[in-house]
């Protein structure tokens, strides 16, 4: 019997904890960091930022849909993750209070950024721009111009994404929902998210 199976480089073992997943994504991340971290003396921190975007972040961000509904104790370690990018790019020590410096990074915390990713694969199904499987997994309750309401189904699972997408798009504002293009959408999305994850009202 096979425990642990390898699906577009992304671990999935047979109770669906993620924990092999973690373990591997965590080796590797801590071993980009550290290697960050030795030129930190040599770089601006535009240049820091840049670089660990594209080696951390990009990590941390795929397949990251996977881990909606996840147990805290996986996206803590996410989160563990992105706060210690995050001390390497400010030089801060590892007591040192890292939220606000993330918020000045303009970067969303791991949950809002795995429902940035849901969102707009939601989006993309509701306007015809994802695969077509994905969009047959979408079910219209009601569509008033641009107001579109999604069909969450009673039965599916918490984490399937036909249950996790509509109830992640209905609870959307509604002057998000009726844009129309994607870049826009975007943006205000990023901007919605980010309020929420650092409390700005």
């Amino acid at each position: 019997m096979v425990n642990v199976a390898k699906n577009l480089g992304f671990l999935l073992d047979a109770t669906l904890r993620l924990d092999p997943q973690i373990k591997r994504l965590k080796a590797s991340v801590c071993q980009k960091l550290r290697n960050i971290s030795k030129m930190r003396p040599f770089l601006c921190e535009k240049q820091l930022q840049i670089i660990t975007q594209a080696l951390v972040m990009s990590s941390l961000d795929y397949c990251n849909s996977l881990y909606f509904g996840a147990n805290q104790r996986i996206l803590k370690q996410l989160q563990s993750l992105q706060n210690r990018a995050g001390r390497i790019i400010k030089g801060l020590k590892r007591r040192d209070d890292v939220e606000p410096h993330l918020e000045n990074l303009h970067w969303l915390k791991i949950q809002e950024r795995i429902e940035f990713k849901i969102i707009l694969l939601t989006f993309k199904c509701i306007h015809g721009l994802a695969p077509k499987y994905l969009c047959d997994l979408i079910q219209y309750s009601s569509s008033c111009g641009r107001h579109v309401y999604l069909h969450c189904p009673v039965s599916s699972s918490s984490k399937a994404f036909s249950a996790v997408a509509p109830k992640l798009w209905n609870d959307l504002p509604q002057d998000i929902k009726k844009i129309i293009n994607v870049n826009i959408f975007k943006n205000k999305l990023k901007a919605h998210l980010f309020r929420k994850s650092y409390c700005i009202y």
